[in-house]
Order: structure tokens, then sequence, then C-alpha cells
């Protein structure tokens, strides 16, 4: 199981709360009477505030069954890697969608192990249960029957359900854990903190014996304020438990909330306009050594110029937000994000975000990009064949698997936003609208809403309030690869933002064949399906549109000079044609019956 290396957050020093999660954790773990110690604890508060503030905080405790030949090195491996994991994955995933591909990457290493008949290898099983401190919840992850218990204002609740079955009336036998079968469900809770929480992860060599009143006691005279005090607290109840005769190994890892993250709206404007907005430039104008050679775009939202520097080769691309939009916490969060998702994908059909160093000013450098707009492409070419617009469509279905993998959603495809390179691939070079499902709850304004831009492009469920998906990107390469061959949007809805349509029956498509009848009909088919009104009528998967555009194109299409038989000459001439023919046979059968003897 391969790890990736922890990424450096120096960049990032203006980009987390100017109050932070604060946790203080400790734990012990023993043998007990047994010979060999089959549990595991481990935890980990990065010293980074923005790793911190991302990431949060873990702790995590594993129980490997007494009877397999290597379940402590299970254990071992479980509680370690999954930490050391967990903060090497990308921040933009969902702590839930994390910690599944995590926990199903060592079950199916352990189930692997066990299966391999190597008596060095095999008896790898092992519970597991992981606490995830980040933001302003508390995040759990559990199977099999480590415990995860709660300590608020004197009370102390269980928040796990032991995964555990009678067996033949003699004890509990475990139905959930890791190794035991090649696919594994895992229990996830989210559950809001409160500063002053204790969490406690508990193996049942301690619970087994101790009651929640007894915990309670032990826990009561103890000072809980920092690490040494929890260490302190940890070995207290394996020790009570030990003295009230426990006869399993001993574990207990805690961990306490001082503080929550928190930042007012002020605050948080505070933090992300410490930059200053540089006022419009024109040719000519400098900013921290960069030269602007041409204006590009400017709107009252933002400012985009082509840029060079003495020092570096080529051209780039300076974009800078619009003082206009400067007191918007919103708009400025935003910007903030596209900066950190252009320096996260490193995709060819993606438009890089330079490295910047310290500046006053707040913007970004991109490369420079040769081409031409997708909007532009299309005016060059208004009546395209399907293999001119399929390096297109290929190109934005790459790029968009890159976004979705790392649990973002783009929201805003249209043609303004796509390069057309020489080779005729496309290039994605705005992201200002990108929605990261791990952000939810880390960001001010978390973007729920419906973005800016074209409505041309947007998903109904977008539209409507339901929220993006990758599906909603896919519906969007739909709009954009049916108004590339038909050479109008499916659905024109810019003069009708104050009365969206919200019902299936208001999102109907014409028929490509009407426009474009030299096309193959599967590939109309293929554009009602990927822009169907429900999500579920979509495509699952991108490449499947793709790869019916492929199919139509390999079916051929009619040539334009083509006309049926039935559609030339006059209806007149046809007319005659059909009086002509009926006589003729008239005759014939009359001769004929005359002809018989």
């Amino acid at each position: 199981m391969g790890t990736r290396p922890v990424p450096s957050y120096a960049h990032m020093k203006d980009q987390f709360p100017t109050h932070p999660l604060k946790a203080v954790m400790g734990g012990y773990s023993t043998a007990g009477p047994k010979p060999r110690n089959d549990d595991a604890i481990s935890g980990r508060i990065p010293s980074e505030p923005y790793e911190l503030h991302a990431k949060g905080a873990v702790i995590c405790i594993a129980d490997g069954i007494s009877t397999g030949r290597n379940s402590d090195k299970a254990a071992q491996m479980a509680v370690l890697q999954f930490a050391q994991d967990y903060y090497s994955a990308p921040e933009s995933w969902t702590v839930a969608d994390c910690s599944a591909r995590l926990i199903s990457a060592l079950n199916s290493f352990f189930h692997a192990q066990n299966r391999s008949g190597s008596p060095e290898a095999e008896g790898q099983v092992t519970t597991f249960t992981a606490l995830i401190a980040r933001g302003q919840s508390a995040h759990l992850v559990h199977l099999g029957d480590t415990r995860c218990l709660r300590l608020r204002a004197g009370t102390l609740e269980v928040l796990t359900t032991d995964h555990t079955t009678s067996y033949m009336g003699n004890g509990q036998a475990l139905t959930r854990a890791l190794g035991i079968d090649s696919h594994v469900q895992v229990d996830y809770r989210e559950e809001v903190m409160q500063a002053g929480d204790l969490y406690l992860l508990l193996s049942d060599g301690v619970y087994g014996v101790l009651g929640l009143r007894e915990i309670g006691a032990v826990l009561a005279d103890l000072d809980l304020g920092n690490q040494k005090a929890l260490e302190k607290a940890a070995w207290a109840l394996c020790d009570a438990a030990l003295k009230a005769g426990s006869d399993d190994n001993l574990s207990a890892m805690l961990m306490r909330i001082v503080a929550l993250p928190s930042e007012s709206l002020t605050e948080a404007h505070q933090r992300l306009a410490r930059k200053a907005i540089p006022p419009a430039l024109s040719p000519g104008n400098r900013i921290d050594g960069y030269e602007v050679t041409q204006v590009l775009h400017a709107s009252t939202r933002s400012h985009v110029y082509r840029v060079r520097r003495a020092d570096l080769e080529g051209s780039f691309v300076l974009k800078a937000p619009s003082r206009n939009f400067s007191d918007d916490l919103h708009y400025l969060e935003a910007f903030a994000l596209e900066q950190w998702v252009g320096r996260r994908i490193d995709h060819p059909q993606v438009m890089k975000i330079l490295p910047q160093e310290d500046s006053r000013f707040l913007y970004s450098i991109f490369e420079w990009v040769e081409g031409e707009t997708l909007r532009d492409w299309m005016r060059r070419h208004p009546v395209p064949s399907l293999a001119q617009v399929l390096p297109v469509l290929s190109s934005l279905i790459a790029a968009m698997r890159v976004f979705h993998r790392l649990g973002m959603v783009h929201r805003d495809l249209k043609p303004e936003n796509v390069m057309v390179m020489p080779d005729g691939r496309a290039k994605i070079i705005d992201f200002g609208s990108v929605q990261v499902a791990g952000f939810k709850g880390l960001l001010a304004g978390f973007q729920t809403e419906r973005p800016e831009g074209s409505l041309n492009y947007i998903a109904p469920e977008v539209l409507t309030g339901q929220g993006a998906t990758k599906l909603s990107d896919l519906f969007s390469i739909g709009a954009i690869a049916y108004e590339m061959l038909a050479g109008h949007v499916p659905f024109d809805l810019e003069d009708r933002a104050g009365h969206l349509p919200s019902r299936p029956s208001d999102w109907v498509l014409e028929p490509l064949g009407q426009t474009r009848p030299d096309l193959p009909e599967a590939v109309g088919v293929a554009l009602v399906r990927v822009l169907s009104f429900d999500p579920k009528a979509r495509p699952v998967v991108m490449s499947e549109f793709l790869a019916d555009l492929r199919a139509a194109q390999s079916q051929g299409a009619l040539t334009p000079d083509f006309v049926p038989l039935l559609q030339r000459g006059s209806k007149g001439f046809w007319r005659a044609w059909a009086l002509g023919a009926s006589a003729l046979a008239l005759a014939l059968g009359v001769m004929l019956v005359l002809g018989q003897p």
C-alpha cells in the first residue's frame, strides 16, 4: 500500500481561520495479562495551521482478534496506515469518501493476505474505530467492537454500535472486521462538537469490565487539559479495568476539544483581504515585475491580462479580482479557492496556475495557452463534422474526470471558459465556480447557490437549487456538444432568468436531425440522453457519452448531396409515372386472361 508525501502548506498561510481548532490527545495500551498485545492506537494533531484547518485531528484504535496469527500486525498497520494516508489524501475529498476509500484499501490488503496461504501473512483480522475532529464536526469511522464514547457536560454516551452477535450462548462473535471478507461495510457518523468535549476510543478489554459509571468515576478526579493529563487518564482507565478483572489487552485513546474554530464574517473578510486588489491596468503597467502587454478581459467581476516578465521566458496570464467586490466575502473566497484548485490539478487539459511569491497584491498567474476560445472556434466551424467535435469533447471529459476524482464539480463549463489548441484538443481556462465537496463547513460561504455565468449550460437541478453533482457537469458538456453540432444552444434561457423552467416538459430537446440531417441518428439519441432533465437518466459515467458518439461516428453518415429516390423529381412526374405503371399492369393482366385456353 503506497502513500503520497504529505504536501507543504506554507503558501496557504492566509487561507485558514484566525481562531483554528484546538485539541489535545493522549493514549495508553498494554497487553495486560496476555503474552501479546493485539491492540494498537495512534493519533495526530497537525502542527501546520492550514493542515489542521483542512484535515483536522485524528485518533484511531484497533483490536486484532486473539486467534489470528498476525492480528497484532494488522491492528498496528490499520491505525498507522489510516492516519498516514488520511493526511496524504486530497483535502477536496469529503471525510466520508476519504475514509471509505482508505478502509476499503486496508480491508482488501488484509483479505488478500489471509487468502495467501502463507503462515507469515495469514490471520490478519482486526476491528477499527477512528475519530476525526475537523471544523466543528466529529466524524466517526467504525467497524467491529472497539467503541467511541463522548463525555460532555458530565454525561458519558456511547456513539458506536458493536458489530457482534451471540455465539452458541458462549460470548460474542464479530460480524464485521477488517480482513474477514472481500467487501466491508463501515459505519460512518457525523456529530456536531462542542468545546470541552472529550472523546474516548476504548478496546473491549476496558469497557468490557468498566461500565459508564465506572469510566466516569475514573475521569472525574483527573485534569484533562493537556497531553500528559490525557495520557495519565488513559493509563488510569486501563489500570482500573485490569484491577476489575479484565483478562484481555487494554487500550484507551482520548482526545479533548479545547476550542472550536471560530471566525466572524468580518474576520474572514479581513483574512482574505490582507492583500490589496490591484487597480485596473493598461498595457505598459507593471506589477511585481510583470508587464502588461494586452488586456484580455475586463468586467465588473475581474480583469485578465497578458503579461511578460524579464527574468522568465514567454507570456503569462494575470488575473485579478475587481475592486467592485472588495467587500464581498464570498467573491474573495471564490477567488482564493480558484488559486487552491489550480495548484492541485496538473493535467494537460487544465490551465496551470503558477507558483507565486509573496506580494501585497491579490492576483493569480496562469500559463499562457496558445489557441482560441471554443466560442471563436464555433464561429469558424458553423457546421463541423463529428470527427472535428470529438477531440474537443474528449479533452473536456478527460479534464472533468480529474476534477471529479478530487471531489470537485466545475459548475460553469461553457465555450468562453474553454480554449481550443492548435492540435484540436481543448483546455479549461477558468475554474472560479468550482465546488469542492470536502470544504463543506470550512468555507464562510460554501458554494451551494447557482454559479455566476450563462444559464444556457447549467443543469436543471442546479438552476432549481438542488445542488451540483458530477452529472451536472456532464449536462454542461452535452449542451456544449449540442451547440457545436446544431449551431445553437439546446435550451435558450438567457431571457428567462426570472422565470426559469422547472418541469420536465420545459426541457424537451429539439431533435438534432432537424438541423443536422447529415449526422447519424445515434448522435441525436446520445444528446437527448445526456441532456435529460432527470440526472438519473443521464449516463452514469462521462466516458459512456463519448463512447456513444464514437459508435455513432463508426456508423457513418449520409452524404450531404445524397437524395433518396422518392425525393427526386416533381410530384407531377411521380403521379404520371404511377398512372402509367398502373395502365401497363392492367394491359398485361388482360393479355394474360385472353391468352388462356
